[in-house]
């Protein structure tokens, strides 16, 4: 499902709610959704990380849990949202604090 406001994709609530999970990335940030139980309810799971790497070779850099129902899906959508803006934040910082040189 794609809303208007969002940058990324993800496949339908049900899909989760049947235990499958999904890698999905925009742009430099990757990030990985899956079905899990948690104290006996299934929640998402997620996780981010930046870079061309899969996530076995990369350092995760956010971690989240959601409840699995609509609202739960949509809030996993801002949080991905949120942990971009962050990457780019994170990108500008550094960039202006670089030295200059030729």
């Amino acid at each position: 499902m794609i809303t208007e406001d969002s940058r990324f994709y993800l496949p339908n609530l049900y899909t989760f709610q049947n235990g499958n999970s999904f890698y999905g990335s925009f742009r430099n940030l990757r990030f990985f959704v899956e079905s899990t139980a948690q104290e006996e309810h299934k929640v998402f799971a997620c996780k981010t990380w930046y870079g061309e790497f899969c996530m076995a070779e990369s350092e995760i850099v956010a971690e989240a849990v959601f409840s699995m129902d609509d609202q739960g899906y949509q809030d996993v959508l801002l949080w991905l949202d949120a942990q971009y803006n962050t990457m780019l934040n994170a990108a500008s910082v550094r960039a202006a604090e670089a030295p200059f040189s030729f």
